[in-house]
């Protein structure tokens, strides 16, 4: 397990330009893994037990211009396809996308924007103040087990606020374009149906590499109200006006009143076997002017409307990709709650204060400006760390499972996987990490770190 993480530490010593950072990096990244809280850096410095004075020393990493926040998202992807089992489908890896709103309710802190979330919980209100990330995830496997693999997150705002005037829609095609560059193989892509669109599926067309084929294809779920049309077959006899473009318009909601042409199979979705009926069609969307195919599909969970830009995908597949969809949200849920991954405290006095009626004034005085954009680059940096970090975290967890669960201090009362979940994994490292520290000395990754201990006798006082 150690020797697992020290390869993968290793592989991104090129994307730095001094030893001295990418061993800084390596202390965030097994500061992320093993803290027990989400004090921001403070954290880090105590769950390694470092001297207190190289708090500033890591504080001003992030801030550091020693390395590109992009080049460490990119070296990750390239990464974690190296050493994790990619679920692929019909030769394709698969991807999932989705944002993520994180509170935030700093005065001074750069990004932060009023945010619509649309949900049935009572404690979260409809509107808060805080920043929308997007975020890009494989999906890992052993044949029984399926997981989110995090890749690449990305602090993404609307077109009003943008700096090119983008869409959300349009920033996560893009995020997805990036990692699939970064993969260097065609992907298939999970969205959710915000993303059933014209702007996303001409994204998706611009993909087209140099052989022809389209990098990107898209698996998304209709809206409840989608209309299509079928093709148009002319009778041959020219009539006055404009030639007709679109057949018959199907409301495809309609179709589920009968349901006797659909195709019965048993399929496992969400880990569990269900019987499901479908009916695929191939029919022109009018947002996008061209043939799409849609699944309708019925499961003990309901109706629903399955959508791919790809025409040769067969329906089951497009129902299964669909279905791992879901498993971004509890990577989410990881990463806020168990890594504490958007849990940072970044903010600079050279922007004005942020105000609740009237819309702050952003400075124009170039040391502002550049102030402002090295907290932004503070921010990102540190969700991108955290991002490796919880990925790192995926990896170990199916490939040491058994190390991880023999480790583990505590007790589990239902065994619900033998693929430990992100919150035992953590534990188990922070357990058995500085008992066997000196073990580590032969590794590049670990061997540093000693000397930058406190004394044990010191471990538990906050004085230098």
């Amino acid at each position: 397990m150690i020797q697992l993480i020290n390869s993968i530490l290793l592989e991104f010593r090129n994307c730095f330009k001094r030893t001295a950072t990418w061993r800084w990096f390596v202390i965030a990244i097994l500061g992320f893994m093993m803290r027990t809280d989400n004090r921001g850096i403070t954290s880090i410095i105590a769950a390694l037990k470092l001297k207190p004075r190289l708090y500033h020393n890591l504080l001003h990493f992030f801030r550091s211009k020693a390395y590109r926040t992009e080049e460490l998202s990119e070296r990750w992807i390239k990464t974690a396809t190296k050493y994790a089992n990619i679920k692929r489908v019909a030769n394709r890896i698969v991807l999932l996308g989705d944002h993520s709103k994180v509170s935030k309710e700093g005065l001074r802190m750069p990004g932060i924007q009023t945010l619509y979330q649309d949900s049935m919980n009572s404690g979260k209100p409809s509107y808060i103040e805080g920043h929308n990330f997007g975020q890009v995830s494989a999906v890992i496997t052993n044949g029984h087990v399926s997981r989110s693999l995090p890749l690449i997150t990305e602090l993404q705002t609307g077109a009003k606020t943008s700096e090119n005037g983008t869409s959300l829609v349009s920033q996560m095609l893009e995020l997805t374009h990036r990692a699939a560059k970064a993969i260097g193989e065609p992907v298939y892509v999970a969205l959710d149906a915000y993303f059933s669109s014209n702007v996303a599926w001409s994204a998706s067309d611009a993909t087209i590499m140099n052989d022809g084929v389209k990098l990107v294809e898209i698996v998304t779920r209709a809206q409840s109200n989608t209309v299509a049309y079928g093709e148009y077959n002319s009778s041959g006899v020219k009539k006055r006006g404009r030639p007709r473009k679109y057949g018959e318009r199907i409301v495809l909601r309609d179709l589920f009143a009968d349901t006797s042409s659909f195709t019965e199979t048993t399929m496992t979705l969400y880990g569990k076997e269900s019987k499901v009926r479908y009916l695929s069609l191939d029919l022109i969307w009018k947002p996008v002017k061209r043939l799409v195919r849609f699944v309708l599909t019925v499961t003990n969970s309901g109706c629903c409307i399955f959508m791919s830009s790809d025409l040769n995908l067969d329906p089951e597949s497009i129902i299964s990709i669909y279905a791992m969809r879901f498993k971004i949200e509890t990577s989410f849920d990881e990463q806020k709650n168990d890594m504490g991954g958007f849990a940072y405290h970044f903010w600079t006095t050279a922007l004005p204060k942020r105000k609740k009626w009237n819309k702050s004034v952003p400075s124009d005085n170039d040391e502002n400006l550049r102030k402002i954009e090295k907290t932004k680059q503070a921010m990102m940096t540190f969700v991108c760390l955290n991002t490796i970090a919880t990925g790192l975290m995926t990896v170990i967890a199916f490939s040491h499972n058994r190390e991880i669960w023999n480790c583990y201090p505590g007790w589990v009362r239902t065994l619900r996987s033998v693929i430990p979940t992100i919150a035992t994994t953590k534990r188990s490292l922070a357990y058995v990490f500085h008992d066997s520290l000196k073990a580590f000395a032969p590794f590049p990754s670990f061997a540093f770190i000693f000397s930058l201990l406190r004394m044990k006798k010191f471990w538990f006082s906050n004085a230098a």
